[in-house]
């Protein structure tokens, strides 16, 4: 994110925030693919979608946690109101969805932020 837009209060656009998250989640142990994808939101912070490739449900529970420790600084406070559209699928093929995992489907940041990081 550029001084004037930091100044302005603004956020990083969307290709910034997608590049940093993608990034963050290719190099996790056991996630063998994904397609994430961010977007703004006109009325909250925005969202995150798609799919991701993973060895089990811990490893989507991972996924999870550092998708949301990712946004932190590039939204600020706003990466609590970001809500994840997001499903893993393991190897034999089963899908694994946040719901799955004791998370309201879809999750917000802020659920993801105390109930995995805290």
């Amino acid at each position: 994110m550029g001084l004037l837009s930091k100044m302005l209060g603004g956020r990083p656009g969307e290709t910034a925030i997608n590049e940093t998250i993608k990034d963050a989640v290719r190099v996790l142990p056991g996630v063998t693919g994904h397609t994430l994808r961010y977007n703004h939101q006109p009325n909250s912070s925005g969202a995150v979608s798609g799919q991701v490739e993973v060895a089990d449900s811990a490893t989507f529970l991972e996924v999870l946690r550092v998708l949301r420790r990712t946004l932190g600084p590039l939204l600020g406070k706003g990466a609590d109101g970001v809500t994840f559209y997001l499903t893993g699928r393991t190897p034999d093929g089963a899908s694994v969805a946040p719901g799955d995992l004791g998370l309201v489907q879809p999750p917000t940041g802020h659920e993801i932020q105390r109930r995995l990081l805290s």
